[in-house]
């Protein structure tokens, strides 16, 4: 992957950085960064031949799933539509994914991950959406003014060929203007890790079968409790605001179940998450993260100082426990850094969490 300057001016809230090339398993996409300096968050543009001209342009919008796109977790579809989007831009030879940081469709990560406890705390009785309007928070909080602006930017003229099984995202980007010709569904298995989750947004109004029935739901190896945001004992500068068991999908071996704790480091205002497993007693593994945003497109195998944790994730359920503390995400490129130090907040929370873990 390289990278170059190409900045600009500002569009809207939108500052255009740089423009980086990067190689995926679909072919070579281009990675046109923006700043949104309203919620000084990365916008990410990649396209794929020229995009310019009249001709529909086959578009995916995506919003960021860090626990699929970065920890591998299987009990969405957001990474499997991730990809499709890419293998169906590069075999049409022309298109764009948006990528917009909108973790828990606009509600953020902590609302995702309190959704998530409290649906297998409930043992599946909620839905997703069930477990928003529990919280108070609306079905979808996302907003799409970034993508006309970014399509300005490249200079995207044609109507949009939008990849999406989402009515309501469509309807959502004709009201900020942008032009849609017509929609491309993005087709994608369930699985018993998923088959929950795919159910709830079929009956919601996605436009795609709804799978109850084809298999059963993974069940639960232990028992998830939903609580209050709490100070972790002994270190109150860390608040835990979730845990919950999530699928992590690991090569030759398939969907091992980890917990992932997720925090709030009240120094910092920086959400914090570790990923432990045990199912052995042995000492465990004990590992730092660095999570850079473009890892998580599905790209070529990971080198020195790029993004380590699908090795580490199979490291760990080979030894039989262990913990890993993600760095915050960066932008920096896979290619050039350095493998993670071990910060003080991240050091800090393995220590607590190998500790809770024990050894024999």
């Amino acid at each position: 992957m390289t990278s170059e300057n190409h900045a600009s001016g500002l569009g809207g809230t939108l500052l255009r950085l740089d423009r980086r090339q990067l190689e995926t398993h679909y072919g070579e996409f281009t990675v046109h960064v923006f700043h949104d300096a309203a919620t000084r968050q990365p916008v990410l543009a990649l396209t794929h031949g020229d995009v310019r001209g009249t001709e529909a342009l086959l578009t995916r919008v995506h919003s960021s799933c860090v626990t699929s796109e970065s920890y591998r977790g299987c009990d969405c579809d957001c990474a499997v539509q991730l990809a499709g989007a890419l293998r169906t831009i590069a075999a049409a030879g022309r298109g764009v994914v948006f990528y917009l940081l909108q973790e828990g469709r606009g509600a953020g990560f902590v609302a995702k991950a309190r959704d998530r406890m409290l649906v297998q705390a409930s043992g599946n009785r909620l839905t997703t959406f069930d477990a928003y309007r529990e919280m108070g928070l609306v079905g979808d909080l996302r907003g799409y003014a970034q993508v006309a602006v970014a399509a300005r930017s490249l200079g995207v003229t044609a109507d949009l060929a939008l990849l999406t099984n989402n009515p309501d995202k469509l309807a959502a980007l004709e009201a900020e203007g942008v032009k849609v010709a017509h929609t491309v569904s993005l087709e994608g298995d369930p699985s018993p890790f998923n088959l929950h989750y795919l159910a709830a947004k079929s009956r919601s109004g996605h436009a795609f079968e709804d799978p109850s029935g084809v298999a059963r739901d993974a069940e639960l190896p232990e028992t998830v409790q939903f609580f209050e945001p709490r100070p972790l004992p002994q270190q109150p500068r860390f608040l835990q605001v979730a845990a919950y068991l999530l699928p992590v999908a690991i090569s030759e071996i398939g969907p091992s179940w980890f917990w992932l704790h997720l925090y709030l480091d009240r120094v910092t205002a920086l959400e914090r998450v570790v990923l432990s497993y045990a199912r052995e007693a042995v000492v465990p593994l004990r590992r730092v993260v660095r999570e850079p945003l473009l890892a998580r497109f599905p790209g070529r195998t990971a080198g020195p100082g790029e993004f380590a944790w699908p090795v580490v994730a199979e490291a760990i359920v080979q030894h039989g426990a262990g913990c890993a503390a993600f760095l915050p995400t960066d932008l920096g490129d896979p290619a050039t850094c350095k493998p993670p130090a071990e910060d003080e907040a991240a050091s800090r929370l393995l220590d607590h969490h190998v500790q809770a873990l024990g050894s024999p």
